[in-house]
């Protein structure tokens, strides 16, 4: 059911006095003023956030009939106008600037008014009479917008946050399998980006999982603090205007919809802290902090100078040097990263700035915090089919590479001596003969793979 893109009005009366609202359009007032006010960007609304803001308003219907103060059938109405409400059928009537009001005010009252006219529409009234629901009496009953928005926000984070876990736990599957796949494949390691003791390809690409499993693990243990719940703190965190049952029913309610048990949040926490967000943001952080440091390697293995790994060609990489192939996913994830660390510096700003009783910096807490989930778990998937699954190693480049240097001879070290060992260094390097092959036989065996790359004095 899609709004007509008709001219004509309706004159809907707020505490403001008069607004002219598109007469097919099911926002009211409020929506009317808050169009006109914010025409900021183009940023709208993200689904996870609409989902999560029209739970908390279809399960304050189904409570508040429960407990006695809201009629059965306006409740039955306002949840099927909900249900419509997620299969998009509203979508152009939710259009506002995600750069708006603070607190998220408009947001909640744009659906407020959307629920309020479907749900009297379904019951025999019209648009715009607010009979018999009303946006603010009905649908908004003992809810304020400064606990609606921090609810609605804990709810869609903890929608995305799943599919970026998946998207990461696949990833780092696909990093497993090419250390598993190059394991024996010996190669100098580098510190200060000079030549130093061996590594296998295969550790390399390990240590990049190990790395990746422990940022997730981390961001696992901030994200469970978005299941502790402060609705029904109303404007201030009182509770005022709602019934002494509202909020655990609230919890319950909103748990069976998502499979998910939440907790009592302290309610004034719930309105003034969004330090539960600057915590997952920040975890997100070293999620793309793990994945920027590994993009940054593999754009270094498979640079000219290296060249010890061949990424997938997904794409020419230039518009005048015919056949110049360019890291491109690695530089698109790269960017994704960097962008999504961003974010998390603005949410920690924005968590900082709230003031007494409130913290109106919501709107821009939920752009940057779901923004930045959206895009990695998108480039991880990237990264994973387009590049990680693809990589080939050049072994016999990496093999010379590792003879013709002298990263194998701190492996002689415990046995020759650290200065009869640095005297055979100079010596490879003066006369430019492999270190390798200034190694007497009876010491090549210190120099054999299993020797170099694991604990190796008895």
């Amino acid at each position: 059911m899609k709004p007509s893109t008709s001219k004509k009005t309706r004159t809907e009366i707020d505490a403001l006095g008069s607004v002219e609202v598109p007469v097919h359009s099911y926002g009211g007032s409020f929506t009317a003023r808050a169009m006109a006010n914010f025409k900021i960007s183009t940023l709208k609304a993200p689904d996870s956030f609409r989902i999560g803001l029209a739970f908390v308003k279809m399960a304050a219907a189904e409570v508040n009939a429960e407990l006695g103060h809201l009629p059965k059938k306006s409740a039955e109405a306002i949840v099927q106008a909900g249900e419509e409400f997620l299969d998009g059928d509203f979508d152009e009537d939710y259009q506002l600037d995600v750069y708006q009001a603070g607190a998220g005010t408009p947001y909640n009252m744009c659906l407020n008014e959307i629920l309020a006219n479907r749900a009297s529409e379904l019951l025999g009234g019209e648009k715009g009479s607010y009979k018999p629901v009303h946006p603010n009496n009905h649908v908004n009953m003992s809810q304020s917008s400064n606990d609606v928005i921090p609810t609605a926000i804990r709810l869609a984070t903890l929608i995305d946050l799943s599919g970026l876990v998946l998207s990461t736990l696949d990833l780092i599957k696909a990093l497993e399998a090419k250390g598993k796949k190059f394991e024996k494949i010996l190669k100098v390691g580098r510190t200060h980006l000079q030549d130093a003791v061996p590594v296998t390809l295969g550790q390399e690409f390990m240590a990049h999982a190990s790395a990746l499993e422990h940022a997730l693990e981390r961001l696992d243990v901030a994200a469970e603090e978005l299941t502790q719940m402060g609705i029904g703190a109303t404007a201030t965190g009182s509770g005022i205007n709602t019934h002494p049952k509202f909020a655990d029913k609230m919890r319950k309610n909103l748990g069976k919809r998502l499979g998910i048990e939440f907790t009592a949040l302290n309610p004034f926490e719930n309105n003034n802290s969004m330090a539960v967000f600057a915590s997952v943001s920040g975890a997100l952080r070293g999620v793309a902090t793990e994945v920027l440091r590994m993009s940054d390697d593999l754009r270094l293995l498979s640079s000219g100078p290296f060249g010890e790994i061949q990424l997938p060609e997904v794409e020419p990489g230039s518009s005048i040097m015919p056949g110049k192939v360019n890291p491109s996913v690695l530089e698109c994830v790269s960017m994704i990263c960097v962008q999504s660390m961003a974010m998390d510096h603005a949410i920690a700003i924005s968590a900082q700035r709230g003031q007494l009783e409130l913290n109106w910096y919501t709107p821009l807490i939920m752009l940057d915090m779901l923004h930045a989930i959206e895009i990695m778990t998108n480039g991880f998937t990237m990264l994973r089919e387009h590049c990680i699954e693809g990589i080939t190693a050049n072994t016999e480049h990496m093999k010379k590479t590792l003879e013709e240097g002298v990263a194998m001879a701190t492996a002689l070290a415990p046995i020759l001596g650290y200065h009869e060992v640095a005297e055979m260094v100079k010596e490879a390097k003066r006369t430019k003969t492999p270190f390798v092959k200034l190694v007497p036989a009876k010491y090549k065996k210190f120099i054999a793979l299993e020797n170099l790359v694991r604990p190796n004095r008895e």
